[in-house]
């Protein structure tokens, strides 16, 4: 296998940005005589890959598993912790960079940490301040490890989702000064309309100094604002020798947008939000409906 170096997290990014148009938009009736040069893969995992009871359908692995047989490199690209991406990885046989936390995180499946870019300490300090009034749950991740003030309902529905440990602390903002170390994200769960009353305020306070973004229209994310899975796919392509138009990016969440952009070809769920679909080159069948094995089937493998 090829050893992939990432770059390290004090390194500048280039924006993406200046898109080349796209051609017309297809959906899952188009057809294709000719199939493009796809050599990346990057797939999202929560309403994409995985299935309403978080679960892989077998249609799916085996379109996952021909694409490697095939020399295609399959990723996972996911908002969620390592630890909870981590499963699915090996279950597919990926041995390949996991982008997780939006990017923030990159990692190998059997868990070397190949780059990790935490927001600054300062800024991680403020928001867990900022936070507080509004008497939401929030989750703080530092490292690969979720810390948390009181569990709630909200903290035992995202521990059945992502089946991950949950550390309770007293007060986020003193582990953060204690550990001197930004966060690697925070989450905040809601209902929608608080996701966006938040998010809408936490934009005019923070600015340009922190990304505020939706993963689900009850989980609204907080982030460095030079990180996302866009950033990390790139990355992740130009270590390999690999062009924007040879790599496929399914996602179907806002989190998802700048790899659906980056990507020479985005793939948009059926079940994505309307603006992933806008974005996309083409638009496949919902997560329950095996979306993902469908965009391979019908884009990347050659038989």
């Amino acid at each position: 296998m090829n050893q992939l170096t990432m770059q390290h997290k004090n390194q500048e990014h280039a924006p993406i940005c200046g898109l080349p148009a796209k051609p017309e938009k297809q959906d899952v009736g188009a057809r294709t005589a000719s199939k493009p040069d796809i050599r990346l893969v990057a797939i999202d995992l929560d309403d994409t890959m995985l299935r309403t009871d978080l679960t892989i359908s077998d249609r799916t692995k085996q379109a996952l598993q021909a694409a490697q047989t095939q020399g295609v490199t399959v990723t996972i690209a996911t908002g969620r912790m390592f630890v909870s991406a981590q499963p699915y990885a090996l279950e597919l046989g990926i041995d390949v960079p996991l982008i997780t936390y939006q990017g923030a995180m990159v990692v190998m499946a059997d868990g070397r940490i190949l780059s990790h870019h935490p927001m600054d300490l300062d800024i991680s300090c403020r928001l867990v301040e900022f936070l507080k009034p509004y008497g939401h749950h929030v989750n703080l991740y530092m490292g690969d490890d979720l810390y948390i003030e009181k569990h709630s309902p909200e903290a035992a529905r995202y521990q059945a989702l992502t089946r991950t440990y949950l550390n309770v602390v007293e007060d986020l903002g003193d582990l953060l000064r204690q550990r001197g170390q930004g966060a690697t994200k925070f989450s905040m769960i809601a209902s929608p309309r608080q996701v966006q009353h938040v998010m809408k305020e936490a934009a005019e306070a923070f600015g340009k100094t922190l990304q505020v973004m939706p993963s689900k229209p009850h989980f609204l994310e907080f982030g460095r604002p030079d990180i996302g899975k866009g950033v990390a796919l790139s990355q992740m392509a130009r270590a390999l020798g690999i062009t924007r138009h040879q790599v496929m990016a399914i996602g179907d969440s806002p989190n998802d947008q700048d790899m659906i952009e980056y990507a020479g070809w985005g793939i948009a769920m059926g079940n994505a939000v309307d603006s992933i679909k806008e974005k996309a080159r083409w638009i496949t069948a919902d997560n329950d409906a095996d979306g993902v094995a469908l965009a391979l089937e019908q884009w990347v493998l050659k038989n």
